[in-house]
């Protein structure tokens, strides 16, 4: 009977430890899936907040998405446990359209959006006919037409609005050119066949180029900087505090400081 008892002791103990793998002794979780679509905002994670998290204890999954348009959704379903590629603004357009209870936590390293040409050295080639690629969604058209209008190129009708922005919203060109609506990430690919094109940072570099090719950058305001995503119900747990943590040490500030290809970033207060 003593060895039974004995038995059923170190089976006990056996599964404690195992569940312990994956939870404090609180019950927090201990392994995070974080989501992304491609580029600067992952290598981000993997350089410096991956290898944080990873000493503090937690198993961290890197999930990359070919579309951000899967992103949100995956975070909704409880596939992910965050996402780093979306603004303050993208996130509060998809909540509204879809219902979806996320909310933003920190801002990140942001890349300006900004105008490119494979064709023209300067924006005062622009000519009558000419066609200027720019994002098909309203946010970030938003963007690009706010860029458009610092430069001269076009009017904005006083009070848009941000979610329902449109060509319908554009009072005056400077010339006769054709906005061409596209999904932001066709836009690099599509550049031999614009004169212009309006690109994300974020798609900038993951298509090999530099944010110093840009001809114009936008001065990203708050709203558009890009954020680290999460369900509102998560919003208190200790992996996100964890989470936010790693964006504010040492370690990450050094390596945004260190790599070229984080040059030109906009960078949030707790990094400047």
């Amino acid at each position: 009977m003593k060895r039974l008892f004995l038995a059923l002791v170190s089976i006990v103990c056996s599964l404690f430890i195992i569940t312990g793998c994956t939870q404090t002794s609180t019950g927090d979780q201990k392994e995070i899936s974080l989501g992304f679509t491609p580029g600067p905002y992952s290598d981000q994670v993997k350089k410096a907040v991956q290898p944080y998290l990873e000493k503090k204890g937690y198993k961290v999954k890197i999930v990359e998405f070919n579309s951000p348009n899967e992103t949100n959704p995956a975070l909704t379903n409880k596939d992910i446990d965050a996402n780093i590629f979306q603004s303050t603004a993208f996130m509060e357009s998809y909540s509204k359209e879809n219902n979806a209870k996320i909310k933003g936590v920190i801002q990140v390293p942001s890349a300006p959006q900004g105008v490119y040409s494979e064709k023209h050295k300067s924006l005062d080639d622009l000519e009558d006919g000419m066609k200027i690629g720019v994002p098909n969604d309203p946010v970030n058209l938003e963007r690009a037409l706010r860029i458009l209008e610092g430069i001269g190129w076009v009017k904005l009708k006083d009070n848009v609005n941000i979610l329902t922005i449109s060509e319908k919203d554009v009072t005056y060109k400077k010339k006769n050119f054709k906005l061409v609506p596209l999904e932001s990430p066709q836009i690099p690919r599509a550049m031999k066949d614009l004169d212009y094109g309006i690109i994300n940072g974020n798609l900038v570099i993951s298509s090999g180029h530099k944010l110093k090719e840009a001809l114009e950058l936008e001065k990203t305001p708050s709203q558009h900087r890009i954020i680290v995503a999460v369900r509102d119900e998560d919003k208190e747990k200790a992996f996100v505090k964890d989470l936010i943590e790693a964006y504010h040490s040492p370690e990450f500030k050094k390596m945004i400081e260190s790599e070229e290809q984080f040059n030109g970033f906009v960078l949030p207060d707790y990094l400047k």
